[in-house]
């Protein structure tokens, strides 16, 4: 509906941290040509629900956001109308997305359930309330949202191909692997660094991620993407952000790890790290 919720929103911008498993495979699509919205696991299509979306075409925007704020028997501050009352617009959820900061478009219920399927809000998108029940509780906060408006419901992207990493005596399963586009993956930062002993840590002042292991100290900054490692300074690989994790290329450690070799067998999908000193 495209009404303002009055909600307090406290964001915390964590490069770094390790999203929930369910988070990383999670994803809803909505569809204002169809007034579809699909909800996604792992690339499959788990739900597809009815929606109501904006009474002209450029009230509901499109593009990718995520779902940033999640609120049970939001508050309709324009009319003064108490979370949980029948009389409430905005059902009894709300999915806040990213545009906004949260409290202005949304995936919400609706005390109007003849609306869904039709063109209707002032911006959001309706659900029915039991619907919107579900999607609450099964969509984590960072889920990636796509809205578009295509006759042809888009096809989800193909199913990411495990990656095994080894180091040693250690192996660990990388499930959620994301598509460079040109071949090679892109690997949860996190993952990769911890299984190599190495901790991790982002100051938000910098914008900067400063991983240590021992004497060893490496700074791989967000803006610049500049890599440190001692007194050396060398460019760095883009590092993408989805879903709260970050992603970096293979290359990323080909720089970083100046004293360890780092081998990518495509054929069996296995990045072997090797140290110079032979662990």
């Amino acid at each position: 509906m495209g009404k303002s919720v009055t909600i307090l929103i406290l964001t915390l911008f964590l490069f770094f941290c390790q999203a929930d498993l369910a988070l990383a495979g999670s994803q809803i699509i909505i569809n204002k040509a169809t007034n579809q919205l699909q909800f996604l696991q792992d690339g499959d299509i788990v739900k597809t629900f009815p929606v109501a979306t904006g009474r002209h075409p450029s009230y509901t925007p499109e593009g990718n956001f995520a779902v940033v704020v999640k609120l049970v028997n939001p508050y309709y501050s324009k009319l003064g109308i108490p979370g949980g009352s029948p009389n409430n617009p905005l059902g009894v959820r709300w999915l806040g997305l990213s545009i906004g900061g949260g409290g202005v478009y949304g995936v919400h219920g609706t005390n109007n359930p003849s609306s869904i399927g039709t063109y209707a809000s002032a911006g959001c998108i309706r659900m029915h309330n039991h619907d919107v029940i579900w999607l609450y509780d099964h969509t984590p906060t960072g889920t990636p949202v796509r809205i578009i408006s295509a006759r042809v419901v888009a096809k989800p992207a193909p199913k990411p191909v495990p990656i095994t990493v080894v180091y040693g005596e250690h192996r660990v399963e990388i499930n959620n692997p994301l598509n460079n586009g040109d071949g090679h993956p892109l690997l949860p930062l996190r993952n990769v660094f911890e299984l190599l002993g190495y901790s991790v840590l982002w100051d938000a002042d910098t914008s900067r991620v400063n991983l240590h292991r021992g004497n060893q100290v490496i700074t791989v900054d967000y803006l610049t993407r500049q890599v440190t490692t001692g007194s050396t300074v060398a460019e760095g690989p883009v590092i993408k952000i989805v879903g709260g994790t970050a992603y970096g290329p293979i290359s990323l450690w080909q720089k970083t790890l100046t004293n360890t070799e780092v081998r990518w067998e495509q054929e069996t999908r296995c990045l072997t790290f090797t140290n110079a000193h032979g662990d």
